[in-house]
């Protein structure tokens, strides 16, 4: 029986990580940042030895949040006599939306001008990762994690995924970034 960290995904791959495949180059806890990177993208950079480039199947992270926070407006709704409560974004936070491919985060400010224009909720968690960005070879891996919140904008009549980040967010996450023994 071998010993070690076994790591599952959603397509029930599974991969063993052992002391003959890989090794921890580094683990610790972050406290994420108040804001953006100047590029407008989010998270912390953790270097990777030497300065070569390492490829995206010799490298691996595993991350965990642990500090959420979590900001949401209930609200009391009359439908023409009929109460209801739903839960909203609150427009007191500051979101931002994020392109998956490259990692940008835009500004996104929920709508508050009337009650048929909030924004739903539908969830909330937390999310973390090792942040690609679309690349394929790194001198350092991004740790992204933020509070993801899923919503209906009213406005774009269409279904988000909307983040707080830092003290709003995730504020802490412990990490190991991990390096294959062998290389490409």
């Amino acid at each position: 029986m071998a010993y070690g960290i076994r790591i599952k995904d959603a397509s029930a791959n599974i991969l063993l990580l052992t002391p003959e495949l890989t090794y921890i180059q580094s683990s610790g806890r972050v406290t994420m940042s108040n804001s953006l990177n100047v590029d407008n993208t989010y998270g912390t950079d953790i270097d990777l030895p030497g300065v070569s480039a390492y490829g995206e199947s010799s490298l691996g992270a595993i991350v965990y949040s642990f500090r959420i926070n979590i900001d949401l407006t209930l609200y009391n709704l009359n439908y023409g006599g009929i109460y209801a409560q739903s839960w909203f974004l609150n427009n007191a936070s500051s979101f931002y939306t994020r392109n998956e491919s490259n990692g940008v985060m835009t500004t996104f400010t929920p709508d508050k001008s009337a009650t048929t224009a909030y924004d739903g909720l539908l969830a909330v968690y937390p999310r973390a990762f090792f942040d690609k960005k679309g690349s394929t070879t790194f001198t350092a891996v991004r740790l992204f994690a933020a509070t993801c919140y899923e919503a209906y904008d009213q406005s774009a009549t269409a279904y988000v995924k909307v983040y707080t980040i830092g003290s709003q967010g995730v504020e802490k996450s412990d990490y190991a970034v991990y390096l294959s023994r062998y290389t490409e």
